[in-house]
């Protein structure tokens, strides 16, 4: 294995990450704070574990480059991938979203075996000559991105599948104030973007309970919001414009706070967000959470719940903080990245 240069020194000190970061719809402070929780991630222990997990016979099939094709919403994920396929000692080719093309270049300006892609996802050729001189291939994105990308992978190369996934939160009937505090973190983190922000809390003990849950959290959000500003906060004040008289409509409350919104409603069913820093506290129904369970990627949760184990469950505040050991969607973070055959 090479020495890492992706340092979180050196990632959190490279402006023209964090100015990438920030084009992609946060405020620095937001951009930073997430960054910064990222590479905390980053412990020369917990890539160790990881790579003690894989026998030496597999590291004879590490990839010599991998394909990156990065989606839209978070940096933060692409950065991950480009770590963990680093710490192999492969290179990367990194396809960003369009319009976020200087994500990549940032990168590669920091660590010049991480280099741009460019291609248009929707030819055929383009995506398969960009397929041809890697050995894995590992796609963030939509269900039908991934599809379209495997359909393109030759069967002799490493692939690795993130598609669309949701994650939510379950409270106990008597959440403490660390699980109220850590709930409103896990909503102003990367503004509720990604798959990892909660969309909803299930919260035990009937609509009572949710409204004074969700009171909680809206009074917590107050006291750390003007630390994260949110940049689109045009585009959530008319989301919650729109919201408010439908909650209201439907027998709801909603607690506000500069830049957010957190509404109460009766149906426990799983809904996703209207806006950023918008959440759903509804009453807690195992079957609603069921329902949702395919598609679930983190359950944040102040009590014992049984999940699938493909499902991450976590305390309230780590929701976008997973370790580097995250079996992300049930893959091993490095042993997805393998040749096939090498597990």
């Amino acid at each position: 294995m090479t020495a890492h240069v992706l340092t979180p020194e050196a990632v959190l000190h490279h402006e023209a990450l964090v100015v990438a970061t920030m084009a992609q719809g946060f405020s620095r402070e937001v951009a930073l704070a997430g960054l910064a929780a990222e590479v905390d991630a980053w412990r020369p222990e917990a890539l160790a574990a990881l790579l003690s997990e894989l026998p030496s016979p597999t590291l004879a099939r590490r990839p010599a480059r991998v394909l990156i094709i990065a989606a839209r919403t978070l940096a933060a994920s692409a950065l991950r991938q480009c770590y963990l396929a680093r710490a192999l000692g492969a290179a990367v080719h990194l396809k960003s979203a369009a319009g976020q093309e200087a994500l990549a270049t940032a990168l590669n300006a920091l660590d010049p075996a991480i280099t741009p892609a460019a291609f248009d996802r929707d030819d055929a050729r383009a995506v398969a000559a960009a397929i041809a001189p890697v050995d894995t291939v590992v796609v963030l994105g939509s269900d039908e991105t991934v599809a379209a990308v495997r359909a393109a992978t030759p069967p002799g190369k490493g692939f690795a599948p993130h598609g669309h996934k949701v994650s939510a939160a379950w409270l106990g009937a008597q959440p403490d104030d660390a699980a109220i505090a850590g709930l409103a973190a896990d909503l102003l983190a990367w503004d509720q973007a990604g798959c990892l922000a909660p969309q909803v809390v299930w919260v035990e003990g009937g609509t009572a309970r949710c409204r004074e849950v969700a009171e909680r959290i809206a009074d917590v959000v107050r006291t750390f919001e003007s630390g994260l500003p949110l940049a689109a906060l045009a585009g959530h004040r008319a989301a919650r414009l729109r919201t408010a008289p439908l909650v209201a409509m439907l027998g709801g409350d909603a607690f506000t706070s500069e830049t957010s919104f957190v509404g109460t409603l009766p149906d426990a069913s799983f809904r996703m967000s209207p806006g950023p820093r918008m959440l759903w506290v509804l009453p807690a129904d195992r079957r609603a959470l069921a329902e949702v369970e395919p598609m679930l990627s983190t359950l944040a949760s102040d009590v014992a719940i049984d999940l699938p184990p493909a499902v991450r469950v976590c305390r309230p505040g780590e929701m976008q903080r997973p370790p580097l050991g995250w079996h992300q969607d049930g893959l091993h973070p490095l042993a997805s990245l393998l040749a096939p055959g090498s597990t």
